[in-house]
């Protein structure tokens, strides 16, 4: 699950042979995302009443879109231009809708990605930076994500970008805005490293908690950060590893509580947690539950296959 529009959850569905589409829950059934003429739908992170995404045409190319929630029902709006080659749609927040866009080619030949921000029936504004752009997070005014690999913050669309990256660490990127903070991860060698920042990128926190290799953060709401937690960074065979443990932190590597431990254990053995929402007294985390399995255990060539994959929400009662 990747956010929620009007409160219902918003994430994607496989269909066996066929790909995945973009998928939301009302009233907890599953309902797919529909654009008149359009067979290949996915969404991105929801956010407010918004649900952003894209279509593919049969060439591949991406063209940005976003559905808005009215009265329970979505209407779909598109967001792509011809200003661009090809445009996709990532998050939304405070009425805004970001993404990325590929101009036509400069005259060396050169494709790049720009950030984009959508307003209303306002023409997209595209955000200052000097090289490739992944926009990952909006509050309506400030815009978040990456350039070149850094950790970027722009505290408005047309502002200077403020360069977030912590020393020492050769990459990282904002995935969430949470009043003063910026949430995300930064990668330590190879290892990725949840975390936030308030506005400079000496001010980064790690939230890895003791005895975890890697971990990320890719949701935030009124202190609170979800994300994923592992021991081990890679299987035995030096494959990327699926034992993630969905995580909720309160500002603190030591103050987390393992989402993971109230899944069932017979169906689930591996979650990750990508949304939160706080809808009056009610804290929603989504993300995904899922049962990996150990290929050549204990060999130089372990692996981890994922045959299981549900999305799942785990809801708290928020007590002054």
């Amino acid at each position: 699950m990747y956010g929620f529009c009007d409160g219902h959850p918003v994430g994607h569905a496989e269909k066996l042979r066929s790909g995945s589409f973009g998928c939301w829950w009302p009233g907890g059934k599953p309902e797919l995302l529909a654009l008149e003429g359009r067979k290949f739908v996915a969404s991105a992170r929801a956010g407010g009443d918004m649900i952003p995404g894209l279509w593919r045409e049969q060439n591949g190319e991406m063209r940005a879109v976003v559905w808005t929630a009215q009265q329970g029902r979505l209407a779909a709006r598109v967001l792509h231009t011809t200003a661009f080659n090809q445009t996709w749609a990532t998050a939304s927040g405070g009425g805004a809708v970001i993404g990325m866009g590929m101009p036509p080619r400069t005259p060396d030949g050169r494709a790049r990605n720009v950030g984009v921000v959508w307003r209303g029936n306002d023409e997209p504004a595209t955000v200052a930076a000097e090289g490739d752009v992944a926009l990952h997070a909006t509050d309506g005014t400030r815009v978040a994500g990456s350039v070149h690999g850094r950790a970027t913050l722009w505290p408005a669309p047309n502002a200077k970008p403020i360069d977030l990256s912590p020393k020492g660490m050769e990459m990282s990127e904002v995935q969430a805005l949470d009043g003063e903070l910026q949430v995300g991860v930064a990668f330590k060698g190879f290892r990725a490293r949840a975390g936030f920042w308030r506005g400079t990128a000496a001010s980064f926190t790690d939230l890895t908690p003791r005895g975890f290799q890697t971990s990320r953060a890719d949701g935030a709401a009124r202190d609170y950060q979800v994300g994923s937690i592992r021991e081990k960074d890679t299987t035995r065979g030096g494959s990327g590893g699926s034992d993630n443990r969905a995580v909720i932190w309160q500002g603190s590597p030591d103050r987390w509580f393992d989402l993971n431990a109230l899944l069932p254990s017979s169906k689930y053995n591996a979650s990750s947690a990508l949304a939160i929402a706080i809808r009056d007294d009610t804290l929603l985390v989504g993300g995904g539950a899922t049962r990996y399995e150990v290929n050549n255990p204990g060999t130089p060539y372990e692996s981890h296959a994922v045959p299981v994959a549900h999305p799942v929400i785990w809801t708290a009662r928020l007590t002054t």
